[in-house]
């Protein structure tokens, strides 16, 4: 059986190391991430326009989970054996088309599902082989590192719902079109670095990976706990984000503000990510990560979002849990790639795939409770994930987790 592919660099000079490339990869990343959040603002907006409820809005957050998510452990083995470019570049191309004209052009519901799962697709195509060369590249200080690559897909977050909010007050939804632009720009900037993306080695004497299948039983007994903690923590956050605008416009909100809430938090959260991956380093993770499942359930459960009104304490409110929420998002990934050390694009899907896949068609769940018992049970049953996700925090496993 051949052992895990060696990677090697075919530039390790010139535009590789410049700040142009790490300029362009941080504006791909920005880009491709903020397209799955365009239809978040817009959701009370959509929800009149195809006629459907808040079951149907979390069931959305579901959809998307299932192709972002988790189709990333097998796109990521694939990335981990071909290399190239084609994975970041291709998929973004395929995400801006699929979110973007999917907003503008789907005259329903599920024609709307499927052209976002569409654009999921490509969304996990580009995640886990950047994520990856950005863990080969940067050893030291691996959680540091891993926030500071993940804050460039967070600028995204954060000016994606204040675009679409005002294309969409602008010119209705076939404006919404203009937005395919920026990725299609950024997947031709983004080629030519993308060439020294690392491929495999290929030895003289041809030979077939395999998948260690014996070792999966030992993996799984590690990992089980903290994907079950992944899987809490999205059912948590993706619920509440879903929530949010509905929530906002049941209060009276204007549809014109939806997107800078959403920015609050995705600035918030931007900050948390910085921070987060930093105390990592230096306490340890285990800590940033029981304290932000622990702080953003509270947040969530206390704070304005459970609360009557859409005033400042509700703004106040939205940004500290979206800055406790993503506190951990670096952690999460590089104790995911520690669980697989020879294949880091397969370990960032695995983390981020099935777990967050099964707790994000949780929020289909938490909508139903909204329908049937009211917005603010929802909130609290979302806030109620995250806090019972911190109770087997205890129980990860060493030395993956320090």
């Amino acid at each position: 059986m051949a052992g895990p592919i060696r990677m090697v660099n075919r530039q390790v000079t010139g535009s590789n190391s410049s700040w142009m490339q790490v300029l362009i990869w941080g504006s791909a990343h920005a880009i491709n991430d903020g397209y799955p959040t365009l239809y978040l603002p817009l959701l009370p907006l959509l929800m009149l326009r195809w006629h459907f409820g808040v079951s149907q809005a979390g069931l959305l957050a579901g959809l998307l989970a299932l192709t972002t998510q988790a189709l990333q452990p097998f796109l990521g083995a694939w990335a981990d054996r071909r290399g190239g470019p084609w994975f970041v570049v291709g998929g973004l191309l395929i995400g801006a088309l699929g979110n973007a004209l999917g907003l503008a052009l789907s005259p329903a519901y599920w024609i709307f599902a499927i052209a976002l799962m569409l654009g999921g697709l490509g969304n996990a195509s580009f995640h886990p082989h950047m994520a990856a060369l950005v863990s080969l590249r940067h050893k030291d200080h691996p959680g540091r590192n891993m926030s500071g690559w993940m804050v460039s897909g967070m600028l995204g977050h954060i000016l994606a719902p204040l675009a679409v909010v005002a294309l969409w007050k602008w010119g209705g939804a076939p404006s919404v079109a203009i937005l395919a632009v920026p990725g299609l720009l950024a997947a031709l900037a983004l080629y030519p670095s993308a060439k020294t993306v690392p491929t495999p080695s290929r030895p003289e004497k041809r030979t077939k990976t395999k998948m260690n299948w014996k070792a999966w039983p030992a993996m799984w007994k590690r990992g089980g706990v903290f994907l079950g903690i992944v899987a809490l923590r999205s059912m948590g956050s993706a619920s509440l984000l879903t929530l949010l605008p509905i929530v906002w416009d049941h209060r009276g909100g204007s549809s014109a503000e939806t997107g800078a809430l959403l920015a609050v938090v995705y600035a918030g959260g931007m900050v948390g990510n910085l921070l987060g991956g930093s105390l990592s380093d230096a306490l340890g993770p285990r800590l940033v990560l029981g304290g932000s499942l622990l702080g953003s359930g509270l947040a969530a459960a206390l704070g304005g979002m459970a609360t009557a009104g859409i005033g400042w304490p509700f703004w106040l409110a939205v940004g500290i849990w979206g800055f406790l929420v993503n506190g951990a998002g670096a952690v999460v990934i590089v104790y995911g790639q520690s669980l697989f050390p020879g294949n880091l694009g397969m370990a960032s899907g695995l983390t981020m795939g099935l777990g967050s896949t099964m707790g994000a068609f949780g929020a289909w769940a938490v909508g139903a409770v909204a329908q049937w018992h009211g917005l603010s049970m929802a909130v609290d049953a979302a806030a109620l994930c995250l806090i019972l996700a911190t109770v087997p925090v205890g129980w990860l496993r060493k030395p993956a987790l320090q």
